[in-house]
């Protein structure tokens, strides 16, 4: 059974109940309104003949004031006692005995019969009327009710059925996304089932990106792993059929087992960047840059470059981690790709902070599908909720760039204005 027809059917359970319940108070509401009627008269019959049969020396009642009491709207049925001798009765003849002793005080129900008797100057006088009406009344009630109830709740359970196809609309175009793992554009509706839908979307679009994301790391891994690993592969077998040890293809062997470990942290820092894997804490941006020159420094003067470092103490907060690999993928393409002197900048300008590398050259194309350096350097940023900016030259400049903390941003705190920081 479907969530939508048990849902339904609930429904019309609940207002069949609700109603059922309404009825029965109510029809216990009009019988008590009837009994409190049926008091009154009978106060006011056995009053009237009280004071007719004490005006009378043989305290009989009248017959025209009998027929007045006792037959007319309220038929009933009436004995006037002095003392235990009945001395006058009328009215209806089919009264149960035992209503006839019954002493004065609050009007009481026997036999179907609601009977008050009131005492005076030594008389008594016991009326009593059928509950029979009353009784037929409530029955009745309740007779006319029960199609009623069966009509409320079958349009109850109906009218719910038809609302929540609408209602339910999103989640069955979910479920339909879902099982072909296809995201779906927003849901309108702002109650709880839209919002769950709402939310399952974007799940689903996250789920969709995530799975895209790791397809293209996979490709990528493997078109950036297949080259190097086959070089070091051959140039080991080379090596195992030479006779004696030849140390320039161990250095070869030595370069290309580096390059593997570069091309496996970008990878590393790649997939956690994408994956938001961050490790958060406060980073000094110029003993970072700092540790990042004096790590190129011999690779600059081997190449007979110059290496320059600019800038002053300014913290974040940001993954120092993903921060140095992407710096560290910056200044080896600037040595690598790039012409002239390299310089490392830090500071802030305006609200924002950054980290820039300049060399002399012009830089990759523009249009060129960037290399692997360069988009983890450009998904490191977006990670820390900022940017990568490329301005092509000579001289060209790549900077990634932070702004200062909305929600989730990267927290920028001046070196200068920070008690206790490095120098």
């Amino acid at each position: 059974m479907s969530l939508r027809t048990r849902i339904a059917l609930l429904t019309g359970l609940v207002a069949f109940l609700g109603l059922s319940l309404g009825l029965f108070l109510s029809s216990l509401l009009l019988s008590r309104l009837a009994l409190a009627e049926v008091d009154h008269t009978l106060h006011l019959q056995a009053y009237t003949l009280l004071q007719e049969a004490l005006s009378e020396p043989d305290h009989q009642v009248p017959p025209e004031e009998e027929a007045d009491l006792l037959y007319g709207d309220f038929p009933a049925a009436a004995w006037v006692y002095r003392g235990e001798r009945l001395v006058w009765r009328g009215g209806l003849a089919s009264a149960p005995s035992l209503v006839r002793g019954l002493e004065a005080g609050r009007p009481t129900t026997v036999a179907g019969w609601r009977a008050l008797a009131l005492e005076r100057e030594g008389l008594r006088a016991v009326v009593a009327q059928p509950l029979g009406v009353v009784e037929h009344l409530a029955a009745l009630y309740l007779r006319l009710s029960l199609p009623l109830l069966l009509l409320v709740g079958l349009f109850s359970g109906g009218v719910a059925y038809l609302l929540l196809g609408a209602a339910l609309r999103s989640l069955r175009r979910l479920a339909d996304a879902a099982s072909r793992f296809q995201p779906i554009p927003p849901l309108p509706g702002r109650d709880e089932v839209a919002s769950l839908s709402q939310a399952f979307a974007r799940l689903l679009a996250t789920l969709k990106e995530e799975r895209a994301r790791e397809q293209a790391f996979l490709a990528l891994a493997s078109h950036e792993l297949k080259t190097p690993i086959a070089a070091f592969r051959v140039n080991l077998e080379r090596l195992l059929i030479q006779d004696r040890l030849d140390r320039e293809a161990l250095r070869r062997l030595k370069a290309q087992a580096e390059r593997l470990e570069a091309l496996a942290e970008n990878l590393l820092a790649l997939s956690r960047a994408g994956a938001q894997d961050l490790r958060l804490t406060e980073v000094n941006l110029f003993a970072l840059v700092s540790e990042v020159f004096d790590r190129f420094q011999p690779l600059a003067v081997a190449q007979g470059r110059e290496l320059l470092m600019e800038g002053d103490p300014v913290w974040m907060v940001a993954d120092p981690r993903l921060l140095e690999r992407a710096l560290n993928n910056l200044v080896q393409n600037a040595l690598l790709h790039g012409r002239g002197v390299v310089r490392l900048r830090v500071g802030r300008e305006g609200e924002d902070v950054y980290l820039e590398v300049e060399d002399q050259g012009p830089g990759p194309a523009p249009r060129a599908e960037p290399g692997l350096g360069l988009r983890v350097a450009r998904q490191v940023a977006e990670a820390l909720g900022g940017k990568l900016l490329l301005r092509y030259g000579p001289p060209f400049r790549a900077r990634l760039l932070f702004r200062l903390p909305s929600d989730g941003g990267p927290t920028v705190v001046p070196g200068a204005e920070r008690s206790g920081g490095e120098a």
